[in-house]
């Protein structure tokens, strides 16, 4: 009885928070943002609300601007590289919109879970609720990848993440990681086989546009997996709600190391499966603040780049960012965000309501409770992350 209850609570759970069009959502106080999208050059943000609002938030302004009130709440997507974003209304069309308010595009599509958009405006790819990708729209879509219904959002409660390369080549999918199909090799027919059930490429997978083949996938994550590219395009990262880390080279596929565990330092195997025989390096190793809140054992809940060559690794139910050198597995510092208000750190399905524009080393963050957003500007001369602007303070 016990194992049923547990289940249909999750379903419930689930499905209460994957409507795209959710207009009970009206309802919430303050609409929080579900994602939040900001501009190459840190300008700007664009945030979806659990209302059905669409907000253009000017940064340096510090002004916000109503785009509508009747959109998709997981749709706001900033093109990297241009003054353009995506949204979509409760009628699924999707409209490209420049920061001076003017329409460039709109097309009709079906109710998108993400989507990205390359600068030239050539390459639109999206996701549906079953995490199935789609390159294009219209007449010319075509699936990328469809192989089974399994994970999806409604079993995982999460997007699947999508990240895009800047010259819009390469992309990048990250839902849930699991060892045997993210081990499972890529087959001549790629990512479309209709006939799967549960998909072999829901983990941390690198795409290439053009063809819409899947070029590497990169193992080691459980569960809940988060991951982006590094801004050159050379690096993949990646984290999970087990708590590993890893990183890989984008061209190769090649892993070059896994982080350090938080609390034990950096794992080693000695060639060996059997766990009783690892044993951690825990050297150069900086001692965790005491309120990381430890409980959740390093489960990480999203990862950005802050810089060209430094990345923040966000904690679930932790107002802390650990920050990371890509040639380094060790955590260089944890970076406070703050409690007062507190961002958005403690669901999955809001794991997109933070973003980053590391060319200008800013951060946007969701506040957890109410609508509002918080700016943080990051030095990479002091590594101090600063809060800048509370945006619709809660």
């Amino acid at each position: 009885m016990c194992r049923r209850l547990f289940f249909w609570f999750f379903v419930l759970l689930a499905v209460s928070a994957c409507k795209p069009h959710s207009q009970e959502a009206t309802a919430q106080s303050g609409g929080p943002a579900v994602v939040v999208s900001v501009s190459s050059d840190g300008r700007f943000a664009l945030s979806s609300h659990l209302d059905n609002r669409i907000v253009l938030w000017n940064l340096e302004r510090k002004e916000k601007f109503l785009v509508s009130e009747n959109a998709n709440i997981y749709s706001a997507y900033f093109v990297r590289g241009a003054e353009l974003f995506l949204w979509q209304g409760l009628n699924d069309v999707v409209h490209v919109q420049g920061v001076n308010k003017e329409e460039f595009d709109s097309f009709p599509h079906f109710p998108t879970y993400g989507h990205v958009l390359s600068a030239d405006l050539k390459h639109y790819v999206s996701c549906d609720v079953d995490w199935n990708l789609f390159y294009d729209s219209g007449d010319a879509m075509k699936h990328v990848k469809q192989d089974g219904d399994s994970p999806s959002f409604l079993g995982q409660g999460k997007l699947l993440n999508l990240t895009l390369a800047d010259e819009g080549n390469l992309l990048l999918s990250a839902g849930r990681g699991f060892d045997v199909p993210d081990n499972l090799p890529i087959t001549a027919e790629g990512a479309v086989r209709p006939e799967q059930t549960y998909s072999d490429y829901a983990g941390v997978v690198l795409w290439d546009i053009s063809s819409g083949r899947p070029l590497f996938k990169f193992p080691g994550n459980s569960a809940k997996t988060n991951a982006t590219l590094s801004p050159n395009g050379q690096y993949v990262v990646s984290g999970c709600e087990g708590g590993s880390s890893f990183v890989w080279e984008a061209s190769s596929g090649e892993l070059l190391h896994e982080d350090a565990s938080l609390y034990h330092g950096i794992l080693n195997k000695n060639d060996s499966d059997d766990y009783e025989n690892w044993t951690f390096d825990d050297t150069g190793l900086i001692p965790p603040p005491n309120d990381l809140n430890a409980s959740v054992g390093g489960a990480t809940l999203a990862i950005k780049f802050i810089d060209p060559q430094h990345y923040l690794r966000f904690l679930t139910y932790s107002p802390y960012a650990v920050l990371y050198h890509i040639d380094n597995p060790l955590p260089l510092k944890y970076l406070y965000l703050g409690r007062d208000p507190l961002p958005a750190v403690r669901d999955y399905h809001r794991n997109a309501a933070m973003d980053t524009a590391p060319d200008a080393g800013i951060l946007v963050m969701g506040q957890q409770y109410g609508g509002g957003i918080i700016v943080y500007r990051y030095d990479s001369e002091t590594q101090e992350l600063n809060k800048v602007w509370e945006g619709d303070r809660q």
